[in-house]
């Protein structure tokens, strides 16, 4: 009989779990509560399964016998007081079996507990001690379509201060393509966009002056309106170290310092930063679980 658990970690649909490859497939194969609430809950889980690590998670799992999982994942801050409870029912379910295929094999898995955290608290963590002896520290994850921000009063969150603005970096690329069509020209792929912030010799050599320039103005005045709302939502940015976290946040890395609008300014580079900080927190386990819905 196979004994043990394993913790899958993932932020929204950036996921990560020790024990598969990246690149493989996984399709659901039966349902009943896998209908796993609904198809999307049973898309995310499935997808979850898709990442870095060996397969000794798997292959060590005799056939037909069932891993049991914990699931870590996280929710903004400004909605987790508010969703956490319901959040971690909705993936946990009735602890049924789910059966799905991957790499052509069929296994089984139940979740045996799901642990909510709060984004950007989370990746903090991964950095606690270049922020340990501030008192106040502020935290800025800039993702697809939100900016979510909060501050740390002795690396607590204060929930006085944090909220989630519109306005992540995929509206930028958004504009960025709003503004190409508008001039003739073709949508300009995400990939060379990201070239091209991040400044790779390959993307800047083969792109044209011309979308070079487009992109850059574009992102420089997107820095410094974002950072504009940031403090304008309560946090400031001239006093306080500042940590900014999440995808967004490294590929605005150079711009955001070039605004000048942050004073004390740190940067997470590690996309898993999040994921890792949702498992530092299991291993902890001092974090108080919400509270059901009565």
């Amino acid at each position: 009989m196979w004994i043990g658990e394993i913790c899958l970690a993932f932020h929204w649909e950036r996921i990560a779990l020790t024990g598969f490859q990246p690149g493989t497939h996984i399709s659901p194969v039966s349902r009943t509560h896998a209908e796993f609430v609904n198809t999307l809950a049973e898309y995310r889980m499935v997808q979850a399964l898709q990442l870095s690590g060996d397969m000794d998670a798997l292959s060590c799992i005799p056939m037909g016998e069932c891993l049991d999982i914990v699931l870590l994942t996280g929710l903004p801050p400004a909605h987790y007081k508010e969703m956490a409870a319901r959040y971690a029912a909705y993936y946990k379910g009735t602890e049924e079996r789910i059966d799905f295929t991957f790499n052509s094999m069929p296994f089984s898995i139940r979740i045996k507990d799901v642990y909510v955290y709060p984004q950007a608290f989370a990746a903090a963590l991964t950095i606690r001690d270049k922020v340990k002896e501030s008192k106040i520290v502020n935290i800025v994850d800039f993702g697809g379509y939100t900016v979510d921000l909060l501050q740390l009063t002795d690396f607590k969150p204060d929930m006085k201060v944090c909220t989630s603005l519109y306005g992540g970096v995929n509206t930028l690329f958004e504009r960025i393509n709003e503004v190409s069509r508008s001039k003739g020209k073709q949508n300009i792929p995400d990939a060379i966009i990201e070239g091209i912030l991040l400044r790779e010799q390959a993307t800047l050599h083969d792109a044209s002056a011309e979308r070079v320039e487009l992109v850059q103005a574009h992102v420089n005045k997107f820095a410094r309106d974002s950072l504009l709302k940031v403090s304008q939502a309560g946090l400031d940015l001239t006093e306080h170290r500042t940590v900014f976290v999440g995808g967004g946040s490294i590929l605005l890395r150079e711009y955001i310092e070039k605004t000048g609008l942050v004073a004390k300014p740190i940067f997470v580079d590690n996309v898993r930063a999040n994921v890792e900080g949702y498992q530092l927190l299991y291993e902890n386990r001092k974090t108080v679980r919400p509270q059901r819905d009565s």
